[in-house]
């Protein structure tokens, strides 16, 4: 029996996750996949089962890093400005990544078909995201840097400001992913708005 590795383990997620996006997920077959990897369909179900449990490693894969660097911008010596900046530009870097429009608009073509992507995409990607939010919402509530009852409802909140109609418009390609210095606008802007309310 050949030993896992985590490297084929990544090849065959990327051939799949490249697949789902060209393709749509109900064309792309386990054959399909095995053959993009450049490997035989035995290998690919010696590490994955099924179709969908691909499909939700590689929606873990698409957050893998960038979810948790939104919990790094917290520093007790920050003002809430300051931190809420940082949340808002890694927010706004994340949702606004081509790979991650990409599969938006994979689940709004699929959503209706396969239920249970919807499911799985929501639970690993926003649901992930706007918990990371909230980790960094309740710092800022325990140390007094701003007012809120709910971190979960302020992390929603924000997110709300932040990300705005930019995921729609990029998703329909009705405008250019923005420049860093745009995305720094628009969480400074955020963080403006939010503190409005908040502290």
């Amino acid at each position: 029996m050949r030993v896992k590795t985590l490297e084929q383990r990544n090849e065959f997620i990327d051939a799949a996750g490249h697949l789902f996006i060209q393709q749509g997920y109900a064309a792309v077959t386990m054959e399909a996949i095995a053959a993009e990897a450049g490997k035989s369909k035995v290998t690919l179900y010696n590490y994955f089962s099924s179709k969908e449990e691909l499909f939700e490693a590689f929606v873990i894969q698409a957050g893998a890093g960038a979810v948790e660097e939104l919990t790094k911008v917290y520093v007790e010596e920050d003002s809430a400005r300051d931190i809420l900046q940082r949340l808002g530009l890694a927010l706004l870097r994340l949702v606004s990544r081509a790979d991650v429009i990409a599969l938006d608009q994979l689940i709004i073509g699929e959503a209706k078909r396969y239920p249970e992507l919807a499911r799985i995409f929501f639970k690993n990607g926003p649901k992930r995201t706007v918990d990371a939010l909230a980790e960094v919402m309740a710092l800022c509530m325990e140390r007094g840097k701003i007012t809120a009852s709910d971190a979960q409802l302020a992390a929603l909140h924000f997110k709300g400001i932040c990300a705005g109609d930019l995921i729609e418009n990029l998703m329909w390609g009705t405008i250019n992913v923005p420049t860093t210095r745009e995305l720094q606008r628009i969480s400074k802007d955020a963080a403006n708005a939010f503190l409005n309310g908040y502290r």
